[in-house]
């Protein structure tokens, strides 16, 4: 008897903690565009070479390397022009420690871009400022400044995380 309430007790605590965040779909997650998070940053210079696009994007790091005594990280932005569903804009990918962890797309024609969402069955926030998941945990979200610009914005909550924690215990 006790043998079965003890398997019981032990079944129902590891399908709890499958339910928390922690517990969720481990490997990469689809961004935009056929981005998947965890693509190192060579995969996306190599992507967006065929497409003849790297000689027009930047690339910004920062990082902690020693001798600074805090573990060491880096963050990678690759930014510059792109096209998505049709319309143009600013793609900026942000890698951490060379791990695809976000894609934001900018673009003054946002209100298009949503309706192209749509038209291809892209499940997108009711509102600006709203977050859902897609894919198997991908957030998304988009926000429209002051100027009218739109912000999409792609991210593997896992990766975020991560970074966070190191900001939380580190910055």
């Amino acid at each position: 008897m006790k043998r079965t309430i003890r398997t019981l007790l032990l079944f129902f605590v590891s399908i709890s903690m499958c339910l928390t965040p922690g517990c969720r779909s481990k490997g990469s997650t689809r961004l935009c565009d056929g981005f998947q998070s965890y693509e190192k940053a060579q995969e996306i210079r190599d992507r967006l070479g065929q497409a003849s696009l790297i000689g027009r994007w930047q690339e910004k790091m920062q990082a902690v390397k020693s001798p600074d005594p805090r573990p060491p990280y880096e963050m990678l932005t690759l930014s510059g022009p792109f096209s998505l569903s049709g319309i143009d804009g600013r793609l900026d990918l942000t890698l951490y420690n060379d791990r695809l962890m976000s894609a934001q797309f900018s673009t003054r024609n946002g209100h298009e871009f949503l309706a192209k969402l749509k038209e291809e069955h892209v499940k997108t926030p009711a509102n600006s400022g709203n977050e859902i998941e897609i894919d198997r945990r991908t957030k998304f979200e988009y926000y429209i400044d002051s100027d009218g610009t739109f912000r999409f914005l792609w991210t593997d909550p896992k990766l975020e995380s991560e970074w966070n924690e190191w900001v939380r215990r580190f910055a």
